[in-house]
């Protein structure tokens, strides 16, 4: 009997890699296949203008397509984690349904978070029957978890729902962590970042959690938009910056920024950030305004207009084997590409340059954002544009880089990685050779 495993997450989700990660060994374990669509951009377009709980139907479709000899499919929320992996799937398939689901913990006929569906036809019009009810009742398209409400529509219109078999929710659903039960679909513990999966996910890979606060733990003392509002340091930041977090000596951050607090205009939290994350790191911030941080513990600020090549060029000539950069300045697309190209001379080989807040490449097209904004040219070439062309070619291109710089860009260039939680929040890491 062959089984697919699928779930699907787009990168906010703090938790993913650890579900991911769990679900994958399981399936590994046991001979399932296993398959995770990740690709926000596709999720978002197919999903239009719905809430994101509305991709299952669609999920399913796509792997019954790209799995046409499997028997069944196995859908998971991506809070939803196999807990023993001695239990097989194969206990709960029976000669008595075409789809498997469990009672619904609230209002709900059914719990839309774990399914198991045989791979016939009768399901996959079933998902194209489910999904229409999403037209047929507007009002249900945009809330969480309204796609479960349809679902209940959809079982009561069936002439025959026999095809439905509906069980106690305590062992294949299961909201309580025991090693006995086979499926957790994990809810909030509160005062967890990433919910049960941190001791899940700890518990199955036998790991000692660090008591070394996170950069999400420690923005909750220095507020900043990198947390609250993009989920950079959640969703990559921790993850590549933490195994050099003992090692990192110098960090600089372009855009000093700040933060509206309960005393006002509060400026240059990020700094405050790595400088507790990166214990042994001097944090040098530069930026257009004059901020008066009294160069407190290991951060120093200076000045730098971003716009004027001149002055970037001439700084750089100042700075020398930097392990980090990151740009978080006026995200102007001229800006960035001049900055990128003169201080990622300065970064030490194996370091990291962190182009932040691409969304401005995008943006720039849309006359509405680019005048408030003043995200520059939209006939130039964006750094985004300039950054996936990397990725698919390996050549820069650029309209404000002179060829040698271009080269140095291409020559030293490792990889470069793109990261989009949100339309608004969009960022890389790039590495050096």
């Amino acid at each position: 009997m062959k089984i697919v495993v699928c779930q699907f997450y787009t990168n906010n989700v703090t938790y993913k890699d650890y579900s991911r990660e769990i679900n994958e060994d399981y399936c590994k374990h046991n001979g399932y296949s296993y398959y995770a669509e990740s690709d926000g951009n596709k999720i978002l377009q197919k999903l239009n203008d719905r809430s994101i709980t509305w991709y299952k139907p669609h999920l399913i479709q796509e792997v019954m397509l790209k799995y046409p000899m499997c028997d069944y499919i196995l859908f998971l929320d991506i809070d939803a984690v196999f807990i023993n992996k001695d239990r097989k799937i194969e206990e709960f398939i029976t000669n008595d349904f075409s789809i498997l689901m469990s009672k619904d913990y609230g209002p709900s006929l059914v719990n839309a978070g774990v399914m198991l569906l045989k791979n016939n036809r009768l399901n996959f019009e079933l998902m194209s029957k489910w999904w229409d009810l999403g037209e047929e009742f507007p009002e249900f398209k945009t809330g969480l978890w309204h796609d479960q409400t349809c679902l209940k529509f959809l079982y009561e219109r069936l002439e025959d729902n026999s095809v439905f078999k509906i069980i106690e929710n305590n062992d294949i659903n299961s909201i309580i962590y025991n090693k006995q039960k086979f499926i957790l679909h994990a809810f909030s513990y509160g005062h967890l970042p990433n919910r049960t999966m941190d001791l899940v996910y700890n518990e199955i890979f036998n790991i000692t959690p660090s008591d070394r606060p996170t950069l999400s733990n420690i923005s909750k003392k220095y507020p900043t938009d990198k947390d609250f509002v993009h989920n950079y340091f959640d969703t990559v930041y921790e993850k590549y910056f933490s195994p050099i977090r003992d090692n990192v000596i110098k960090f600089c951050e372009v855009g000093v920024g700040g933060f509206w607090g309960d005393v006002g205009w509060v400026p240059g939290n990020s700094l405050r950030v790595w400088e507790e994350y990166f214990p042994n790191a001097y944090v040098l911030g530069l930026d257009i305004n004059q901020y008066d941080l009294k160069n407190e513990g290991r951060i120093t600020v200076d000045y730098i207009d971003q716009s004027k090549k001149e002055l970037v060029d001439s700084y750089a000539e100042k700075m020398f084997d930097y392990d980090i950069i990151l740009d978080d300045g006026s995200h102007n697309i001229h800006d960035q590409q001049i900055t990128m190209s003169s201080f990622f001379k300065t970064i030490k080989s194996g370091g990291i340059f962190v182009m932040e807040d691409l969304h401005s490449s995008i943006e720039v097209k849309i006359p509405e954002k680019r005048d408030v904004w003043g995200w520059g040219d939209p006939t130039k070439i964006t750094t985004l544009e300039m950054l996936e062309h990397f990725k698919l070619t390996g050549e820069i291109i650029s309209d404000y880089l002179s060829d040698e710089e271009k080269q140095y860009l291409k020559d030293n260039i490792a990889s470069v990685e793109i990261f989009t939680n949100a339309p608004t929040s969009i960022t890389s890491i790039i590495y050096k050779k």
